[in-house]
């Protein structure tokens, strides 16, 4: 049974049936070909999954019936990680997206720091948010979360490093310690905690960055002697903090 992204802004719904339009009515009718009679598991990024059978298909509007609702979190991760991402060069971040997506991330922030390239104008934050979304979900489809990784509006470091969370960890080629070290000192986190994670952009992050991000209690983390594609770095970053804050 296919499993389907259902945009909460396309959906009136209560508790056995459910009335979907606009993008969400296009990819079933017009993508996908469903017809009267079809079912599929519909979620909304909420952790609520459904299976909905069509009982009329309209000129712009879906007619489905909620024969089950299912929750579902055991997939997701046991604390919110949420990376800070500065925004890399051409297309790596729609790269980036979609790999951390599918990890289990629970929201990104595009950042602005001293040493980032792509310039950011009003006019494309809208398209390339939209585009950003669209990534999130299909990874989260993917790796069959019942949670979207949320895409936040770019923001300057300054701004990103006094967002408060349990714990904060900067990686940095220039810091000392690694991950699982730097762990040693931090108290077990309990479930739902929040830690935000901060990847620099190609040119990495200056002094001064590092040592705003210290203020706020950012604890700096070394990935090894090697240097590393951003979009790697990015990945490996986002993987290694799941692995040891689990392990704990």
């Amino acid at each position: 049974m296919r499993r389907i992204y259902l945009d909460p802004a396309d959906c009136e719904k209560n508790h056995t049936e459910i009335s979907i339009k606009d993008s969400s009515f296009h990819y079933l009718s017009n993508v996908l070909r469903m017809k009267k009679g079809d079912t599929f598991l519909g979620f909304d990024g909420s952790g609520i999954e459904y299976t909905v059978l069509i009982v009329k298909m309209e000129r712009k509007t879906i007619k489905g019936e909620i024969l089950k609702t299912k929750k579902i979190t055991e997939i997701e991760l046991p604390f919110n990680i949420n990376l800070f991402q500065s925004l890399p060069k051409g297309s790596k971040m729609d790269k980036i997206i979609d790999e951390v997506a599918q990890l289990g991330i629970k929201k990104i922030y595009p950042v602005i720091s001293c040493r980032t390239i792509p310039q950011i104008t009003e006019e494309n934050i809208i398209y390339k948010k939209s585009r950003w979304k669209r990534i999130a979900v299909e990874a989260s489809k993917i790796a069959g979360r019942d949670f979207v990784m949320e895409v936040e509006n770019p923001i300057n470091f300054k701004e990103a490093v006094r967002i408060p969370a349990d714990v904060k960890f900067i990686f940095w080629e220039k810091a000392t310690l690694q991950l699982k070290e730097r762990i040693r000192d931090i108290p077990k986190l309990k479930k739902g905690a929040s830690v935000n994670v901060f990847i620099g952009p190609e040119g990495g992050y200056t002094d001064e960055e590092i040592s705003l991000a210290k203020e706020y209690g950012a604890l700096s983390v070394s990935m090894g002697k090697r240097i590393l594609r951003v979009e790697t770095a990015s990945v490996v970053a986002v993987a290694l903090t799941i692995y040891e804050l689990e392990n704990l």
